[in-house]
């Protein structure tokens, strides 16, 4: 699926009014999850103007859920994760219930834009081109890294080491660019392309490493460190981290209230322990914002 413009995992082309809406129905915006909830509560520290949300006494959030350990369904199919419990937290300090619709990835800013949920909280890297359509709620870092099986460690250690080999990853993100530029240098030194292939899920691109159809998958370090938690024999870290940027929860241009809200909640969350505790629970303090 091309894209008019690359942004990051999480990464979308950047569309708007009926060409939003077209591109939702085309890329299957998936109905609300039915995820946690976090009740409304007299103790909310921050007061959510009226009409600011799409429907009052709830914030939608649309999430990609697919990307452990940030957002995936355990085993009763209920969205968990870092970001889950982050989104939660937010909720809670508004006073209002969280509510979690599942939207594929590609077409999450269009279903922002289209009003289907108030925020999104899916690893969206915070990117010049980005912040030209939505304002983002900075909460933690995120990087890019390559995952190989453990048996191929020794011959690829790197990036440069897929000149004419199969690698994977989630369509319309960095990592994505990142293997297309290094082609580039491929062909350049005049050594054979990378053959990269496209998933619209994280998770089947992982797949396509796990039964041996590709030689690498390239992905968020957060979600490499959970396979390789996961599977520890199974899988490899080869070459640096890149791609290291900031994450937000990203909000309409329009809806200002909205924004200062959740960055009153994200102080307040922060404040009162609660963000370390989560990072913490997930092994993501690496990433906290604060560093």
């Amino acid at each position: 699926m091309a894209r008019s413009l690359s942004f990051s995992r999480r990464s979308v082309s950047v569309l708007t009014g009926t060409t939003a809406v077209a591109a939702m129905a085309l890329t299957g915006c998936a109905g609300n999850s039915g995820g946690a909830d976090a009740a409304a509560t007299t103790a909310a520290s921050v007061k959510v103007p009226a009409g600011a949300l799409v429907k009052d006494g709830q914030i939608t959030y649309c999430s990609d859920i697919s990307a452990p350990p940030l957002t995936y369904y355990d085993v009763a199919q209920k969205p968990v994760g870092a970001e889950i419990e982050l989104g939660d937290a937010l909720a809670a300090e508004l006073g209002v219930r969280a509510n979690w619709a599942n939207t594929n990835f590609n077409g999450i800013i269009p279903a922002l834009q289209a009003k289907q949920c108030d925020a999104i909280i899916s690893q969206l890297y915070i990117k010049p081109e980005r912040e030209k359509v939505v304002d983002f709620v900075p909460y933690m870092y995120a990087s890019n890294t390559l995952v190989v099986a453990g048996k191929n460690a020794k011959d690829v250690k790197g990036a440069e080491d897929l000149c004419g080999k199969k690698a994977a990853g989630q369509t319309g993100t960095t990592v994505i660019q990142y293997l297309t530029d290094q082609s580039g240098k491929c062909t350049a030194a005049g050594k054979p392309k990378i053959d990269i292939r496209q998933f619209t899920k994280d998770s089947d691109a992982l797949q396509q490493l796990r039964i041996g159809l590709v030689d690498a998958y390239g992905t968020t370090l957060e979600t490499a460190a959970y396979v390789l938690k996961q599977q520890p024999d199974t899988f490899s870290l080869v070459g640096e981290p890149f791609n290291r940027i900031k994450v937000g929860a990203a909000t309409r241009k329009d809806d200002t209230a909205l924004h200062d809200a959740l960055t009153k909640a994200l102080a307040a969350v922060s404040k009162s322990g609660a963000y370390d505790t989560i990072l913490k629970k997930w092994n993501l303090s690496g990433d906290d914002i604060a560093n």
